[in-house]
């Protein structure tokens, strides 16, 4: 039985490459941002306070926190199975040493609830990336509905499976 126990550590590699990949998103949404400030202070005096350079920032930034809010999704997930499947603290415990609530997992629909929140604010973030980076003059065709209906449904999904476990 104690073989059986100790196949948990395997979930170690999970946690190990999500946090890898947490600190990667992080660089990358860094860079994006010093990317972003770096080309609309670069452009020309009087082509910096155009709305189409203005745009092109707003765009970068968003992308950018698109990069920041997948990296914050993997530190979730990465914090949530060690806490699930590899701590020995107690909740008591944690909250002693002053790890956050939003961090402290008890079960794995908890983190599964947590992951489609965060998931939903992607989706979000997508599709308002979207919008900006369309032409202002196209119409909207029936395809661009895609991304905010599956928010809509992960709004949904969320709120019905917080609300049943509340009964």
């Amino acid at each position: 039985m104690k073989a059986v126990f100790s196949a948990r550590w395997v979930s170690l590699v999970a946690v190990v490459f999500s946090a890898v990949g947490a600190v990667l998103m992080f660089i990358v949404g860094g860079v994006t941002t010093i990317q972003s400030v770096g080309a609309y202070l670069g452009t020309g005096e009087h082509e910096a306070f155009t709305s189409d350079a203005a745009l092109e920032a707003t765009v970068d930034v968003v992308t950018a926190l698109d990069q920041f809010l997948l990296g914050l999704v993997l530190l979730v997930f990465a914090f949530g199975i060690y806490s699930l499947f590899l701590s020995t603290e107690t909740e008591e415990e944690r909250e002693r040493i002053g790890a956050p609530a939003w961090l402290q997992v008890t079960s794995v629909s908890e983190l599964k609830i947590k992951l489609l929140e965060t998931v939903s604010v992607l989706l979000a973030v997508l599709f308002l990336k979207g919008i900006l980076k369309g032409p202002a003059d196209a119409s909207i065709e029936w395809s661009s509905l895609v991304v905010p209906l599956a928010v809509a449904l992960f709004a949904v999904t969320v709120w019905l499976i917080r609300t049943s476990k509340q009964h």
